[in-house]
């Protein structure tokens, strides 16, 4: 038995571990109204306006919304329904109502487009309890939002305020605040008994804020609502307040998106230029644009400089090939003419030499016959010439090799300074020029003390982006 006890407790210890692993997604439902040509009330320029920029801006940031525009009773009765079935254990749900709403004995509700509201059997029978409304929100598991751009002036109010001298019910203007609402976010467009502005725009005040709130990631949705109520007080220069009935025990966002700082923390050390051209494009109003565009212009310069740099090594190793192919042809012809000098002060008779072809094997010469004596005075002049001459090439080859030396030097201190770090171009070994036979090789030239400009603006920039590593530092204290 304990043998079978432990390999079901295995067992179920499995599967939590694979329950877990295959953890769902989190799910997001929203329903959204706009109620806009009322038959027996004035229409509202932009609820429905209002109501589609909700649905798009919820869309966007992760919800499955059920919507309506111009319901009925029967159209809000069966979207709230429809509504509530999916909110069944959702992680969020989200109700949004735009249109005509009103207080009646301390209790809330919503009016449907055909409504005729006369006394209070037409509330009563006529328009959608929002206390409905928190019913279906509570079918969900997690948070729980409610947003009401309701509190608009009606003429409901007035005719239901005739009647109350002879009923005893009590009629206010705006919406009274819900009671009871542990776990929830309550958002209404202005305070508690006041009434909300439609706004002259495409959108009421509090939905134009609302809307370009959530397209902002990051935002707690506590911070995005006093956000919200600071917008449409600034808007409506103090006329409107919205007020925000919020308690939660834990963050919520509404959008989930990286923010700017957490895309740029991940990106601000990248060589991808792709990388860097998408941030700004995506983020042009961000703070950290500038090192965005910094760290571009530096790594497209990097790529300009690095190219001409190539090309530039590919011609000087093709100049140090070619001046070592002439170098070793007139150091050959120096050490035959020569020799051949040395045999002529020696007595022997040589034929005059013939430079062979680099890279094929040499000729050997043959005896011949002894020249008459004036003959033989001219052809050592002649020779005594011949090794001059190529003693004076290898001379100026030395000279030119001197030069290209200069120059490669000056242009590795140019594309230094321009690409703002040190360094030089690599070396070809195979095509480094060599001295004379016998010349003394020359000492490697001290690396000169201190920083250049370029190469501490360099450490410096990288310093201001935090890519600066250990070595880089103490580089940097050189620049001071």
């Amino acid at each position: 038995m304990t043998l079978v006890a432990r390999l079901c407790g295995l067992f179920l210890l499995l599967l939590s571990g694979l329950a877990l692993a295959e953890t769902p997604p989190e799910r997001r439902v929203a329903l959204v109204i706009g109620n806009s040509s009322y038959r027996n009330a004035p229409a509202l320029p932009n609820t429905v306006n209002d109501a589609r920029d909700m649905v798009t801006a919820l869309r966007k940031v992760g919800f499955e919304v059920v919507d309506g525009i111009d319901l009925d009773k029967r159209g809000m009765d069966s979207a709230l329904t429809r509504f509530a079935r999916l909110a069944q254990d959702a992680d969020a749900a989200m109700f949004y109502f735009a249109g005509h709403g009103f207080q009646f004995n301390g209790e809330n509700y919503l009016v449907p487009v055909e409504a005729k509201i006369e006394d209070e059997v037409g509330v009563q029978y006529e328009t959608t309890r929002l206390n409905d409304v928190i019913t279906a929100l509570n079918y969900a598991k997690g948070v729980k939002i409610m947003v009401l751009d309701a509190c608009r002036n009606n003429p409901f109010v007035g005719l239901l305020a005739k009647r109350q001298a002879t009923r005893g019910f009590s009629v206010g203007s705006g919406l009274a605040p819900v009671q009871r609402a542990q776990g929830m976010v309550i958002a209404y467009a202005t305070q508690a008994n006041d009434v909300a502005a439609d706004g002259a725009g495409r959108n009421s005040p509090f939905t134009a804020a609302l809307v370009r709130e959530i397209d902002q990631p990051g935002l707690e949705v506590a911070t995005l609502f006093r956000r919200v109520q600071k917008s449409v007080y600034d808007t409506t220069a103090g006329r409107q307040t919205p007020e925000l009935s919020l308690s939660l025990l834990g963050d919520f966002y509404l959008n989930r998106e990286e923010t700017d700082a957490d895309v740029w923390r991940r990106i601000r050390a990248s060589d991808d230029l792709t990388a860097l051209q998408a941030f700004i494009q995506r983020y042009p109003q961000s703070f950290f644009v500038v090192d965005a565009r910094t760290r571009l212009d530096l790594l497209e310069r990097r790529s300009s400089v690095s190219t001409e740099r190539d090309k530039l090594v590919r011609e000087f190793a093709e100049r140090e090939r070619a001046l070592l192919q002439r170098l070793e042809r007139a150091e050959q012809g120096r050490r035959q003419a020569a020799d051949e000098l040395a045999r002529k002060d020696s007595g022997d008779t040589v034929v005059p030499p013939s430079v062979p072809a680099p890279g094929s094997a040499p000729v050997a010469t043959a005896p011949a016959p002894p020249l008459p004596r004036g003959q033989d005075k001219v052809e050592r002049a002649r020779l005594a010439d011949e090794l001059a001459r190529r003693e004076s090439e290898l001379a100026a080859i030395e000279a030119e090799k001197q030069r290209l030396a200069e120059e490669r030097k000056t242009v590795e201190q140019a594309m230094a300074a321009r690409l703002g770090s040190p360094g030089s171009m690599p070396q070809d070994r195979s095509t480094q020029p060599v001295g004379m036979p016998g010349a003394a090789a020359r000492p490697p030239e001290t690396a000169p003390r201190g920083r250049s400009s370029g190469e501490c603006a360099e450490l410096l920039m990288r310093a201001q982006l935090g890519d600066l590593t250990p070595a880089g530092r103490e580089q940097l204290r050189q620049c001071r």
